[in-house]
């Protein structure tokens, strides 16, 4: 059973090197909720909720003689890969094919998230990642209807405060707030006149942190 995505835009392959040692899938039905004054609470079916992978694993340093690869690419490689798909600029995100042998598993989809553990002496890699199924969508325009009434202008949102505590690190709070760590540097230059460091690898706990406007979730 081998582990594989396709990119369809280039056609490349990557295969996981071993399998990993668990995956969850999860299925399901959209629910819409009423609550009739008469009637009490009415439950509607909606349609299909987009299916969504767990996978758990480990990706083993190129050292450790493991004689049934299914590719030899080196771990760093590997996250390094996956980690450019979860920044991809497409709505939607990055489109993927993810394939399982030796299953019906042959679906469009997109990585949402990735989580590596650097673990052990020999390069080994622990990894979490979650995939979404891909699912097209489209978009309507809906004219807007003019009245006599003043349109009120939105208030400003107040910025978003994040308190750094131990274990924080740019890379790591540019990730929670805008799920890119590589934009750290302007996280680093909206604050560094108000840290403590001149140093980005250097911020300490208890330091307030503006998060960039367009950042939120």
């Amino acid at each position: 059973m081998k582990f594989s995505f396709v990119d369809p835009v280039n056609k490349k392959t990557l295969i996981l090197p071993v399998p990993p040692s668990s995956m969850t899938v999860t299925m399901g039905t959209k629910v819409m909720t009423f609550e009739p004054t008469v009637l009490g609470e009415i439950e509607l079916p909606r349609g299909r909720k987009p299916i969504s992978f767990s996978l758990e694993g480990m990706l083993p340093g190129l050292n450790q003689s493991i004689s049934d690869r299914d590719s030899d690419i080196s771990p760093e490689s590997v996250i390094e890969k996956i980690r450019s798909w979860t920044e991809s600029k497409r709505p939607g995100g990055k489109e993927l094919r993810f394939i399982v042998t030796g299953t019906d598993w042959n679906i469009p989809v997109f990585l949402r998230d990735i989580e590596p553990e650097y673990s052990g002496g020999y390069g080994d890699i622990k990894y979490t990642m979650f995939l979404t199924e891909l699912r097209p969508f489209t978009v309507k325009e809906v004219k807007r209807t003019t009245s006599g009434k003043k349109e009120s202008r939105p208030s400003k949102p107040t910025p978003k405060v994040h308190v750094v505590v131990k274990g924080d690190s740019l890379w790591k709070i540019a990730k929670k707030y805008k799920r890119k760590g590589n934009d750290w540097r302007e996280l680093w230059n909206a604050n560094k006149k108000n840290l403590k460091s001149k140093n980005p690898n250097l911020i300490y706990p208890g330091e307030k942190l503006i998060i960039p406007a367009g950042w939120l979730k």
